[in-house]
């Protein structure tokens, strides 16, 4: 996949692959995706529900849909937005805060050092009812992947 600043619709063969990592890593049922298009643009994945007469409409598109995959050295990263959207289906590899500390922590792009019952690599984040986001789980503990923009500071939480 050559970056080429235009989005093309995945392959049958691509898309059955990206719906086996969906539900192998994560348990997410590939019925979820039936209504979806899967595009790459560049090395990323992007998931559409809309009309794709809109593809072959519009000369040149800056962004249709959301960005939901990242190729990166620990293997295919899901988005936060992706996430956040598509987490409550999850079965597998779903990590729990346990409390307002490690959800600080993890919140605020920091690393939580505890084990966790998932495997190693990426894994969907939550803390109570809500999804939170993507962290990448290692022997070093559950290393936050919340994009900077979408931190928050430990200083808004401290009494002053």
């Amino acid at each position: 996949m050559q970056s080429s600043g235009r989005y093309e619709i995945c392959s049958r063969n691509e898309k059955e692959s990206l719906l086996d990592y969906l539900e192998e890593k994560f348990g997410i049922p590939r019925e979820i995706f039936k209504d979806y298009t899967f595009l790459k643009k560049g090395k990323n994945i992007w998931i559409f529900s809309g009309d794709l007469e809109a593809l072959s409409e519009v000369r040149r598109i800056e962004i249709i849909g959301i960005k939901a995959l990242s190729p990166t050295k620990s293997g295919l990263k899901p988005t936060t937005t992706f996430v956040q959207i598509f987490g409550k289906f999850a079965k597998k590899n779903v990590v729990e805060l346990k409390d307002e500390n490690e959800l600080i922590e993890f919140a605020s792009g920091g690393i939580v050092k505890r084990k966790f019952d998932a495997e190693l690599g990426y894994v969907i984040v939550k803390y109570g009812d809500d999804i939170l986001g993507c962290g990448l789980y290692s022997h070093t503990g559950l290393i936050s992947q919340i994009p900077r923009g979408r931190r928050v500071e430990e200083k808004w939480f401290k009494e002053q």
